[in-house]
């Protein structure tokens, strides 16, 4: 919900003076003064997923429930850092949080991350095929190359739920790992046959040639699911819970303002990824929803489980934090 801190009535002068201030509808109204903000460090990918956080905090969301956020990049995920205490919170897909409790790491899910978008041939996630490979779904992927960023990952395990829901058989597929810039050029010299895409790469493969054959969020849910998730570990939220219900809130308005404001979310890319603002306004945004759904943990837990990516169930109850009443 966009912030709105002015539910008395004022008069037509002082309300006309607010809208000339810029604080109309603003979340830094009624804010905090700096020096009674509490910093919480967060690590992040720099994807789109968590553009709604920057978005949030240049908003002024995390002031108005007296946080500054700092930004982190972490590239390995996070998961390191907030364990160790360095990082407060960090950002990453659902089933690597769900693979790490599954190792016996005491993470916790305090809040949403991004959903799909629920669109066939639109979404954030998608298998590209050139025209002339022969490869029109994803069974025909059988006997294929295709390039994942992570082998035993979110990527491969969308790959193989959408080759077995097309009626193929996902072990006869070769899944290689390349990063996402190297599996479209190997894409283009033929190293590969297809690649599964994230965003923005899905829109640039699109744009050289490669067409989606597949959606595979589609193959697991028909409608839009959690796919990513802000963690924190146990340790932490028992030593300081208010503090993770601030942030919950926070990160809940976060999400809720960047659902209801797409073009501020793609402002927001240029300045925290390299993308230029004419990718930033054509590629495909998530979407943006605070619901954590318990058949989404579950989802996730059982199509991991089929595919050998995790050794046992993972319980909703377990991996998601829920506040002591």
């Amino acid at each position: 919900m966009k912030p709105n801190f002015f539910r008395r009535t004022f008069s037509g002068a002082f309300a006309a003076a607010v809208v000339a201030a810029g604080l109309l509808g603003g979340a830094t109204a009624f804010a905090q003064p700096e020096s009674t903000l509490v910093t919480v460090n967060a690590g992040f990918v720099p994807v789109t997923d968590v553009a709604a956080l920057y978005l949030g905090e240049e908003a002024g969301i995390f002031r108005k429930h007296g946080l500054k956020l700092k930004t982190n990049v972490a590239s390995t995920g996070g998961v390191p850092a907030v364990m160790s205490g360095e990082y407060h919170f960090a950002f990453t897909a659902l089933v690597n949080i769900l693979q790490a409790r599954d190792k016996g790491l005491p993470l916790k899910i305090i809040a949403a991350g991004s959903s799909s978008t629920g669109v066939s041939g639109a979404d954030v996630t998608m298998i590209h095929a050139g025209p002339k490979s022969g490869i029109k779904s994803a069974r025909d992927l059988e006997g294929k190359t295709v390039s994942v960023n992570a082998l035993n990952g979110l990527l491969q395990m969308l790959g193989k739920a959408a080759v077995k829901a097309d009626g193929g058989d996902p072990s006869k597929v070769r899944f290689i790992e390349l990063g996402f810039a190297e599996a479209l050029a190997a894409l283009q010299s033929g190293k590969t046959d297809a690649m599964v895409g994230a965003e923005p790469f899905g829109t640039a493969a699109i744009a050289a040639g490669f067409p989606p054959i597949s959606s595979p969020y589609q193959s697991m849910s028909s409608k839009s699911m959690l796919t990513s998730a802000y963690f924190t570990s146990e340790q932490q939220l028992k030593a300081n819970p208010e503090l993770f219900l601030k942030l919950r809130a926070a990160i809940n308005e976060s999400l809720e303002y960047a659902q209801k404001n797409p073009d501020e979310v793609r402002k927001q890319l240029p300045k925290f990824t390299k993308l230029g603002p004419d990718v930033a306004a054509k590629l495909i945004l998530p979407t943006y929803l605070t619901a954590i759904p318990r058949d989404a943990v579950e989802m996730f837990s059982k199509t991991g489980r089929e595919f050998g990516m995790l050794a046992k169930p993972a319980l909703y109850d377990e991996v998601v934090w829920t506040p002591e009443k």
